[in-house]
């Protein structure tokens, strides 16, 4: 496997890739110098009239990891995947800082009302752990539209079976998806579901509602999430005589999926790409038509390639958001950054390139 390196011309116009022997040769002969390490990007000494060549980029959107392959469609060779593994701790870090700035407030300022409840109400208010996943994405694809010419997207837009499930709020025009259980709150609803039964002993008497996961570890109250048990083996549960094996289910990805899936569309549109989405099956269907094992990566290529497999041309990048300080032409910190990447190394679990990108 060959890994091409990206060219840029004097004017910072995107060139089709070449052959790491071509750029040592141009490196060599004073042609070119390195414009960026992961991935390698050399910048030629001189203008191109008339570039040539566009490129398609697939992803797999995600709420944990999105795959992204970048496809010339002409010569059908990939020359850009990787899997981006988006941050999952904002939530925690947000939650970490209202307390700060809440016993801030009350100590050394005066009292002031909080605004952060009038910015929900703005039209295409996102929350903010959702918005700062679709925006890694886009950040990513914007990093690559500086070296390649991508002037066409495929999104995959997540879907889920919501037979049993009503619309609630719009979002961005979707609508996100609740369950369907009888009952007014928490406990009547947990009831409802199993039948007024206890789920231990069968006993109907004395009924509680037991959330599966502690709202103290994050557990919510969903139905989901419950779990209807008599008085005595509630008692015994909660004094570790017995655990429950069940697992909640919840809709906490999906979810996330749709409702940031819109926001994420129309920032990449607003790149200047032609944007077309498909669905899941359509993506396994591709997958398989041209061959390709199940994964992030040969997901987004199978969006772009859907009839042959394509050359592969690249190695597997894995980009990490990372919050990580470059310091410019100061001796007294270390500088492992260049425009926001560091220079790739292997990750010691999954053997791939590791790029590590600002956010």
């Amino acid at each position: 496997m060959i890994d091409k390196a990206f060219v840029i011309d004097v004017e910072g116009k995107a060139l089709l890739p070449t052959h790491p022997a071509r750029a040592r040769k141009l490196l060599r002969d004073g042609k070119a110098i390195v414009e960026q390490v992961a991935p390698f990007v050399i910048r030629l000494k001189r203008t191109i009239a008339k570039p040539v060549g566009e490129f398609t980029v697939g992803i797999d959107d995600g709420a944990k990891t999105v795959g992204i392959a970048v496809v010339n469609e002409a010569t059908e060779e990939a020359v850009f995947m990787g899997e981006i593994r988006l941050r999952q701790d904002v939530s925690r870090k947000m939650t970490e800082r209202a307390m700060h700035r809440r016993t801030r407030r009350s100590r050394k300022t005066r009292s002031r009302r909080n605004k952060g409840k009038d910015r929900t109400h703005l039209p295409g208010w996102l929350p903010p752990t959702i918005r700062q996943k679709k925006e890694s994405v886009v950040r990513v694809v914007s990093d690559l539209q500086r070296y390649l010419n991508i002037t066409r997207c495929v999104v995959e837009q997540g879907e889920f079976d919501t037979s049993s499930l009503v619309a609630g709020e719009k979002l961005f025009g979707v609508a996100y998806q609740i369950p369907r259980y009888e009952g007014r709150d928490f406990r009547a609803k947990v009831l409802w579901r199993d039948e007024h039964t206890c789920q231990r002993c069968g006993s109907q008497d004395n009924l509680q509602a037991h959330h599966i996961q502690y709202r103290i570890n994050g557990g919510t109250d969903t139905v989901e999430n419950g779990i209807t048990l008599c008085q005595t083996c509630h008692k015994q549960l909660h004094k570790g005589e017995w655990k429950v094996t069940k697992q909640p289910q919840h809709f906490k990805y999906p979810a996330h999926l749709q409702q940031g899936k819109w926001y994420l569309w129309w920032q990449l549109k607003a790149l200047g790409l032609n944007m077309e989405c498909c669905v899941g099956w359509m993506t396994r269907y591709w997958r398989n038509e041209i061959g390709l094992d199940k994964s992030h990566i040969n997901d987004a290529i199978a969006m772009v390639c859907r009839q042959s497999k394509p050359t592969i041309s690249a190695k597997e990048h894995l980009v990490i958001p990372k919050r990580k300080k470059v310091w410019e032409n100061n001796p007294t910190k270390t500088c492992t950054e260049k425009n926001g990447f560091c220079i790739g190394q292997r990750h010691s679990e999954t053997g791939k390139t590791v790029t590590l990108r600002q956010c």
